[in-house]
Formats: structure tokens, C-alpha cells, sequence
């Protein structure tokens, strides 16, 4: 009877060394690993890290919740790159300015590092893998076991969390522009009803200093507000005043009592909206600010968002202040319920008297005295901006200025004038501005034009378009709260390191360069080898 079974033979291979000759070298470890063996390499390495270096604990920590890099950075430890005995790998690439003002600079993304680091008196190895990847050795001590944990590790781990989560002189933001930004905003630099300033203020300071009211009333502590209006008018400059004004406020005796504020961007995902509120609980009681929250707040995630503004967790101390350009396409569950947005505070165009006084503060603050600029121009240019917001009234100056600065050599633009002079056409500083505001108005104009064709083909009968198909889809931004727990995260956002900033230190990288950015950073990559059975 033939047999059922094809013929096969076997082909031994040869044993593969664990030993190498000399010093270990992990970085050989992650370019073998690399090469479609595995589809997760975190386990590998530390089974070599162990292998390597008997008598040590080998600590594995997520870059995305415990950074050791930032807080070497702050000036907490000192990180210092070890060539000697490990490899180094890295992507060099170039950061575009911030602003057109500015320089751009090298850049760097590292996938593979090994640091001596060193915190309050002790030496750790340090190895930083693919970005994300954290491995830290420490000897052990007191009977530990070569397995761990490390206390010494751990401590230092609570000590960077802590540092984290700390509210002593912070605000959580992923932009040290932002945060300086916020530090240097006053109500002073802030044109608008001065009624409305005190009122503002008078809201938040009332909200954290009336927590027992609220208990007493057996209603939980917490409130909404939301500013709405036409872009560029006060409202992102309002919030940033209001955040400085409770960053220096005080108790009743007079010492210093800060609240902390948590600014988001965007937040596109349940997750992100769950560590917002998350992150927001732990620091409460603190303002929670949801910049265009029609960005935040959509059809995919409202439900989301609801559940935690109104669910079973405890929002005890979140005063939470919306801002949106589009109040009208907000959802009703938005702006109509009072128990989430209790007050709306809406910051329309300036008026005259409102663009008379910011024309003033911009003949106060010039610099250059060769530009002749009478108090009585201030009246003259509001007086031909109707209808226009502060951003373009900002836009008139800048664009005004600009053009005098090229004439700084002409007579017309440097002579004295007489400011008794009646003539506005006679101060060349006039007829640039009025040049300017033509232009920009041809733009509002055409805006507007383009809005009411856009809105009549919305309403037009048997359109398909609804409501929900007006929110917008947000993209992450710098301030954006999403955690980076992998790889393929970083393209969703940029600057991808969440971390409350102290404000007294500089956020500078121990030597390093700035991190690229997130869309010139390596990915993670699987190949279909690194599943096929063995």
C-alpha cells in the first residue's frame, strides 16, 4: 500500500551564539530586531538588557507618560549622550520659523540614544528606543530582586510625574509661545466694554471663591461660559487675560492663590476628550478653555462630550470657557443648556468709540518718532473702518507701517508736521492707512459676498447638507492633549510631549537640538514577515 505522506527531509541549521566577543551593544540587538522578526520588540529588549548587565534592574518606561528627556531639560537631572560604549541613531532635518520674523534652525528626531542620567545624587543608564521606548538600569540594593522594581527608579519616576501634574507656576500647554503669550496678556492691552471686563473677572474669581455656596445649595461646583462672535474680535485675547488675572490671584489675606488652566485646541477623539477632563479633574479647581470648541465638539465625539460634562464623574471646580466663531452651528445640546454653558458673552464687531481706542493704542505704542502721528488721526481712521474687527484693523496698521517703513529715506514720510495742521491729507502717515483700509475693505466686502452665496446654496430646498456637515474637522495641534502612546500617533499632531512647563525655566534640551517635526519623524513600520509562522 503507497504511503499517504509526501517525502521531506530535515534540515538541521546551526546554533546561533547568545555570547558575543566584547561589550554589549543594544544597538546591534535593535537592528537585528528590526529586521522583520517580531512584531513587538519592547519584551526582546529588555530580555537583552538583562542578559547584558546581570545585577541590574532593568525598568521599562513609556516616553508618553514619563519623559526623562523634558525633565532633564527643565533642570531637574542632568542626560548626558554615552558614544562610547552604544550606538547612536538619528534623523537631522530642518524646523521651519515660527514666524516669518524668525530664523528656522536643525532639528533632530532620535531613534536610538544610550545617556548617562543622572537625579539627586544617583546614576542610572538610560536608553531611549524609537522615541517612545524607555529603558532605564539601575544596580540592585537592600535585597531587590534582579527582576525589580527598582525603588530608586520608581522614585524617580513619581518625582518626574509629580513634576508633571504639579500646579506651582504652570500652565498646562504644549506651547512655551502660548504660555509666555498668556504672561504677558493684561486687561490694560485688552479693547473692550470695560463693564464687561469687571464682569468676567468678577465671574471667575466669584466661581472659585464660592464653593461652599454650592454645597450649602446641594448643586455641583462648576460652571460654563461661552464667547461667541465674528473672528478677530477679543475673544482668544479675553481668555488669555482672564488666565493671567487667575494665574496672580489671591485669597482674602492677601496670598497668593493661583489657578491653574488647562487650554485645549483641538481634541478630535473620545480619547482626547477623556484626557482632557481627566487631567482637568486632577488639577481642579482650575479653568478648562475649549478654544474653537466647534472643532472639539462634533458629530463623532458630542455624545462623548456630553457624558463628560454631565455624567457620574465628579467635575466639582471646572469652570470651563468655550470659544467659537459660529455660534449658529454649535449643537442646540451646546447652546441650550443651561447646566453646560450658563452664560454667553458675545464679542461682536468694535464700534467706533472701541476702534477709536484702539487706534489710540496703536499711536501710543509706535516706536519710530519720524512718523508723524497727531491724536487726532485716532477718530479719523475708526471713523473710516466701519465694519471692520480688531484683526483687521491690526492688518490696516501692520500693512500701514510696512509701506512707511520702505519711505523712511523720503521727505514725505520723515519731515515734521504740525499737528495743528487741519489737513488730515497732509500726514502721509493718513493717506497710507486710508489706502490700506480700502484694500482690506474690498476683502470684507468680497467675504461677505461669498458667505451669502455659500449660505444661500446651503438653505437651497433638497440640499443635503445639515447642521452636523458645518463642524469642522480639527487636526492636532501643539496644544492639543492627545498622548503619544505610539509611534503611528505622531501623525496626528506636532510637538508631542505633554507636559505642564515651569515657568521659571527655559525649555531648552540639555544641548540637543529641537525635535523635527512630527511629519519628518520615523514611523512605525511591520512587514508581513514579522507574522508568518516559524
Amino acid at each position: 500500500m503507497a504511503s499517504s505522506f509526501e517525502p521531506f527531509s530535515f534540515i538541521e541549521r546551526p546554533e546561533q551564539s547568545i555570547s558575543r566577543p566584547g561589550p554589549h551593544h543594544l544597538f546591534d540587538d535593535v537592528v537585528e530586531l528590526n529586521s522583520a522578526k517580531t512584531a513587538d520588540h519592547d519584551l526582546q529588549y529588555i530580555v537583552a538588557l538583562r542578559e547584558a548587565n546581570p545585577g541590574m534592574i532593568v525598568t521599562a518606561i513609556p516616553a508618553s507618560n514619563v519623559s526623562l528627556r523634558t525633565f532633564a531639560a527643565a533642570g531637574f537631572a542632568s542626560c548626558e549622550v554615552d558614544l562610547k560604549t552604544d550606538s547612536y541613531a538619528s534623523w537631522r532635518g530642518y524646523v521651519p520659523p515660527r514666524t516669518r520674523s524668525e530664523t528656522g534652525a536643525l532639528g533632530e528626531a532620535v531613534s536610538f540614544a544610550k545617556y548617562h542620567y543622572k537625579w539627586n545624587n544617583e546614576d542610572f543608564i538610560f536608553y531611549s528606543v524609537s522615541g517612545y521606548l524607555q529603558y532605564v538600569l539601575k544596580e540592585c540594593r537592600d535585597g531587590e530582586h534582579v527582576l525589580g522594581p527598582s525603588k530608586i527608579t520608581d522614585q524617580l519616576i513619581k518625582a518626574i510625574g509629580d513634576w508633571m501634574t504639579s500646579i506651582l507656576d504652570i500652565v498646562w500647554v504644549y506651547s512655551r509661545t502660548l504660555y509666555d503669550g498668556v504672561m504677558k496678556s493684561s486687561w490694560d492691552n485688552v479693547i473692550l466694554d470695560e463693564d464687561m471686563k469687571k464682569e468676567l473677572t468678577a465671574v471667575a474669581n466669584k466661581f472659585f471663591s464660592s464653593k461652599a455656596v454650592y454645597e450649602d445649595l446641594g448643586v455641583p461646583w462648576k460652571r460654563g461660559l461661552m464667547f461667541y462672535g465674528p473672528p478677530g474680535n477679543g475673544k482668544t485675547i479675553s481668555i488669555r487675560a482672564l488666565m493671567h488675572e487667575l494665574y496672580i490671584r489671591k485669597d482674602k489675606n492677601g496670598d497668593p492663590k493661583p489657578i491653574p488652566t488647562l487650554y485645549v485646541k483641538s481634541a478630535p477623539y473620545t480619547w482626547d476628550i477623556g484626557q482632557v477632563f481627566s487631567f482637568a479633574r486632577r488639577q481642579a479647581p482650575c479653568m478648562l478653555v475649549l478654544e474653537d470648541v466647534e472643532t472639539i465638539v462634533t458629530p463623532a465625539t458630542r455624545s462623548y462630550f456630553f457624558n463628560e460634562m454631565d455624567g457620574l464623574a465628579n467635575n466639582d471646580g471646572l469652570f470651563v470657557v468655550a470659544s467659537t466663531n459660529y455660534l449658529e452651528k454649535l449643537d442646540p445640546g451646546l447652546t441650550k443648556r443651561p447646566s453646560r454653558f450658563d452664560r454667553k458673552y458675545k464679542f461682536p464687531l468694535p464700534n467706533e468709540h472701541e476702534r477709536t481706542l484702539y487706534c489710540d493704542y496703536w499711536r501710543k505704542k509706535r516706536v519710530s518718532k519720524s512718523i508723524s502721528f497727531p491724536k487726532k488721526l485716532a477718530p479719523a481712521m475708526a471713523h473710516i473702518t466701519v465694519g471692520f474687527s480688531f484683526a483687521f484693523l491690526q492688518e490696516c496698521f501692520v500693512a500701514t507701517l510696512l509701506v512707511l517703513a520702505r519711505e523712511q529715506d523720503d521727505d514725505a514720510a520723515s519731515r515734521p508736521y504740525d499737528d495743528s495742521n487741519d489737513d488730515l491729507d497732509d500726514y502721509r502717515l493718513w493717506v497710507v492707512f486710508k489706502r490700506e483700509a480700502d484694500i482690506l475693505r474690498k476683502e470684507i466686502d468680497s467675504q461677505a459676498k461669498t458667505g451669502q452665496s455659500q449660505l444661500a446654496a446651503w438653505c437651497k430646498p433638497g440640499s443635503e447638507s445639515s447642521g452636523d456637515d458645518f463642524a469642522l474637522t480639527a487636526s492636532m495641534k501643539a496644544t492639543s492633549v492627545r498622548d503619544r502612546h505610539c509611534g503611528c500617533c505622531r501623525c496626528r499632531g506636532e510637538e508631542a510631549t505633554p507636559f505642564a512647563l515651569a515657568s521659571s525655566r527655559p525649555i531648552m534640551r540639555d544641548e540637543l537640538l529641537p525635535e523635527l517635526p512630527w511629519y519628518a519623524q520615523k514611523q512605525r513600520e511591520f512587514t508581513a514577515t514579522a507574522f508568518e509562522m516559524k
